[in-house]
């Protein structure tokens, strides 16, 4: 019995060691992590925009940009392209054009309200001044298993880094179709507010002169 005794500990004695040295690894690990996150530069961002959507420095003539405050979890916040600005309203209306929810897009057509035309294209990479816009292949808001209403074409937008927690666009342009069946182009610029708060959607965008 004593030898047995003796060979057990023998053996957790080392293994013991190795999960030591493992848990304190890990925990140095997780904690320079958390330093690193804490004391990281914050995303760069917009105040949300008062007034209407205007002209960007260096961009072309036609390109405008607007910052909308998105960030609830709960209520959606709506756009409408016509005005060039944020309108309060209701999901049935047909006054709006696109709506925002967190990372979230909603188009104002499809199972979002059947009596709008929204709808949207991603037309990749191709940057906003060289994009044209189609004729046909529009997706319309769907309601998903797991996310809920949404549009697919526009639901995956962003990249979400696991490591820092950061959103940042694909750099995709959009073809959006409005409520009243017209079409624009979009691009998205930044998800972050000018404090480093998240949940300020910046895009930018151009009514196309022609297909």
């Amino acid at each position: 019995m004593a030898t047995l005794a003796q060979t057990r500990h023998r053996f957790l004695k080392p293994l013991a060691l190795v999960v030591g040295a493992l848990v304190l690894t890990a925990s140095l690990l997780i904690g320079g992590w958390l330093l690193w996150i804490a004391l990281r530069p914050p995303p760069a961002g917009f105040a949300p925009t008062t007034g209407q959507a205007a002209g960007v420095p260096g961009q072309p003539i036609g390109v405008v940009q607007y910052t909308i405050d998105a960030g609830s979890r709960k209520d959606w916040v709506y756009f409408d392209f016509s005005s060039g600005a944020a309108v309060s309203t209701s999901q049935g209306s047909p006054d709006w054009d696109i709506a925002f929810r967190r990372t979230d897009i909603l188009t104002n057509g499809g199972e979002t309200n059947p009596n709008g035309l929204g709808g949207a294209i991603d037309l990749g990479k191709t940057p906003l001044e060289e994009a044209t816009i189609t004729e046909d292949g529009y997706l319309v808001d769907a309601t998903n298993d797991e996310r809920g209403l949404e549009n697919p074409a526009l639901h995956n937008w962003y990249n979400y880094n696991w490591t820092s927690h950061i959103v940042t666009s694909k750099g995709h342009t959009y073809a959006v179709r409005t409520a009243t069946g017209e079409v624009v182009l979009l691009t998205f610029a930044s998800y972050y507010c000018d404090d480093g708060s998240s949940g300020c959607v910046t895009f930018q965008y151009a009514h196309p002169s022609g297909p």
